[in-house]
């Protein structure tokens, strides 16, 4: 079958078919791949069966993987391999919501079975990944765990001519602290203010080096102190998040992911977008491995 290309009718989104992951992206097929991630900024492979090292090979053929900065969190408090949190393979995360003893529950020391606000990965480390690949093994039925993607060109494209004015030179401080979940990472404290928060600073905006388009990059809120724009004041800064994460998060510059199924490979650009998962059942295991694609110095807006 030849390599097809499927929009989902939405701002963003495409299944592509005709393409076994496990013989590797190279040549013209990794070409078109990487053509379409640019038009569509999240693509979705279906029916994959595919191991750890092959979904790394993906990540380095899309140009090197990175590993997260949450397993560093994890060693140091202690976590090792036969815990249900930390992969064997460095490259590897483990999104699940299954206890050391392979059980689905509701908490644990990651997300769980939570729901994930609107975030992008890593944005918490000094050059973030361009891209986030997660591969499905279990997956719960109609137990939740759907996963949304909102277009950040359109929301920068959204905002008013003033505003957008008034976002480029401005930065926000992105805080290491906390998992998606808004939880505290293992051996982190809560910041009781904006000189206790740690974690790297980044543009508002940043102009994506395939496409030239420039994108609102917002990474993810926490209360106070957590999550603010260094240059503004405490008042002026939420009053200004507050309006950029709803044109951030608009259901007409939105996508779902509603059916995931085990072999599912998910793969999404997150210098242009946003994504959220809604709460699962916690009675229904949701197991999936991620790995992120290394990231470039980011261009500010």
């Amino acid at each position: 079958m030849a390599l097809e290309v499927i929009a989902s009718g939405k701002t963003l989104g495409a299944e592509v078919r005709g393409i076994d992951l496990s013989k590797g992206l190279e040549g013209d097929e990794l070409k078109a791949v990487e053509a379409a991630w640019l038009e569509h900024l999240v693509l979705i492979f279906r029916d994959q069966t595919i191991d750890d090292h092959q979904l790394l090979n993906m990540a380095e053929s899309l140009g090197g993987a990175q590993a997260t900065k949450s397993r560093d969190f994890y060693v140091k408090a202690g976590f090792t391999e036969k815990s249900a949190r930390l992969s064997s393979v460095p490259g590897i995360s483990i999104i699940s919501n299954l206890d050391d003893n392979g059980k689905p529950v509701a908490l644990h020391a990651g997300s769980g079975s939570q729901e994930l606000h609107w975030h992008t990965d890593n944005s918490y480390v000094e050059t973030p990944p361009k891209g986030s690949i997660l591969h499905a093994l279990q997956t719960p039925t109609n137990g939740g765990g759907h996963t949304s993607f909102a277009n950040q060109y359109l929301a920068y494209e959204s905002l008013p001519d003033k505003l957008k004015a008034k976002l480029s030179g401005l930065h926000i401080l992105h805080d290491d602290s906390r998992n998606t979940a808004g939880g505290l990472r293992p051996t982190r404290v809560s910041a009781k203010s904006r000189e206790e928060v740690t974690g790297p600073v980044h543009p508002l905006l940043r102009i994506h080096p395939g496409t030239g388009k420039t994108a609102l990059y917002l990474g993810r809120r926490y209360a106070w102190p957590s999550s603010h724009i260094v240059e503004l004041s405490d008042d002026e800064s939420e009053v200004l998040l507050d309006e950029l994460w709803t044109a951030a998060s608009k259901p007409e510059i939105t996508w779902t992911h509603s059916d995931w199924r085990p072999g599912d490979v998910l793969m999404w650009d997150n210098r242009c977008t946003l994504h959220a998962r809604t709460q699962i059942d916690p009675t229904q295991a949701r197991e999936m491995h991620r790995t992120l694609i290394k990231g470039e110095a980011i261009i500010p807006g």
